[in-house]
């Protein structure tokens, strides 16, 4: 019995680590960029999984699904109420940036970028 309740509460900080976000609002400013511009906007079913332990960062953009390995991270250095991620996959790095409250989360691709506004985060 004490080895079934010592593998869930494994089991479960294991888990607690990933936080789902839900995507509330987000905005696509599209090359040329233009501070604050969306040219798409909208809050469809999207949903952003952070997992720092895995180095697994899991977007689910409207009907788009995109998976990266997180290669580094930092304060960034002109806010430091961000957080600067470098994101890896197949298709090369982006950066993703995710302010401390957790509240606002931007995608830094090389066309686009996407800014989201997300609710709060919930763990596994």
């Amino acid at each position: 019995m004490k080895k079934i309740i010592g593998m869930l509460l494994l089991t479960g900080s294991v888990y607690s680590q990933e936080h789902v976000f839900n995507v509330q609002r987000y905005c696509v400013d599209e090359l040329p960029f233009n501070n604050g511009q969306c040219d798409i906007s909208g809050n469809e079913y999207s949903f952003v999984f952070l997992d720092t332990q895995k180095n697994d960062v899991v977007f689910f953009f409207t009907d788009i699904k995109l998976s990266y390995k997180i290669i580094h991270s930092e304060t960034y250095s002109p806010d430091p109420d961000y957080t600067l991620y470098t994101l890896e996959n197949k298709q090369g790095q982006v950066e993703m940036k995710v302010n401390k409250q957790n509240t606002k989360m931007e995608f830094l691709y090389p066309n686009n970028h996407i800014y989201l506004t997300v609710g709060k985060s919930t763990k596994l």
